[in-house]
């Protein structure tokens, strides 16, 4: 069996929904998977739908990741594109990882329109990191709802201050010149919140808020 925990994600202090993670039960414990692959996109669609049928009514969004491979099939846009007409009062986000995948900037692009089309949110999960650089932002640009930044890729550096206030100046600058909702997520600590206060988050998330928990 397969179901979602979520970390809930705040604007302005106020919840307003979570980021999803999907999680197996196995032997009476639930377990992160150690082959997403095994599940099916209409598998991993139904789930959603259970979960979004036991959140709290004021959840007015949630966003699940997928890696660029499942991004681009056509079975994962027809499936969530299911879940959001079934569950018309929660947007969907669909989040793009940073993971590198067997698939061009062409195909991203498509597919991006694609969820747009059947009123899927697409967001772009740690700008900066990994694939998301900024040739792949822009060429998805016109099809994007937000950019995500993540501290927890720089909070076991040295300079973590140093090293983060350029990239969080940049990202937030390429939001909005896209006019994208701006996420930062890893906040940790109560200073941490002064970074969220500099950069002008729209969405905050971290462990400082709500770890994971299942919603069912």
């Amino acid at each position: 069996m397969i179901s979602f925990f979520g970390q809930p994600k705040y604007a302005k202090h106020e919840f307003i929904g979570y980021e999803l993670f999907l999680r197996e039960y196995v032997d009476g414990k639930w377990h992160f998977p150690d082959d997403f692959g095994k599940f099916d996109a209409a598998e991993f669609a139904d789930a959603l739908i259970n979960t979004l049928h036991h959140v709290s009514g004021n959840t007015q969004m949630v966003s699940i990741n997928l890696d660029p491979d499942d991004f681009v099939s056509t079975r994962y846009i027809h499936e969530l594109s299911r879940a959001q007409f079934a569950c018309p009062t929660v947007q969907i986000i669909v989040e793009l990882t940073e993971h590198n995948g067997r698939v061009s900037l062409k195909q991203l692009a498509e597919a991006a329109n694609s969820f747009r089309r059947h009123d899927l949110w697409v967001c772009l999960d740690d700008v900066g990191t990994g694939e998301n650089q900024i040739n792949l932002v822009s060429a998805l640009a016109p099809y994007v709802q937000e950019y995500k930044f993540a501290l927890q890729n720089f909070h076991n550096q040295k300079d973590f201050i140093t090293l983060v206030t350029p990239q969080l100046q940049f990202w937030r600058e390429q939001a909005s010149i896209a006019d994208v909702i701006f996420a930062i997520e890893g906040f940790e600590t109560q200073s941490d919140l002064q970074i969220a206060h500099n950069y002008h988050a729209d969405l905050l998330q971290g462990y400082y808020f709500g770890r994971p928990h299942l919603l069912q």
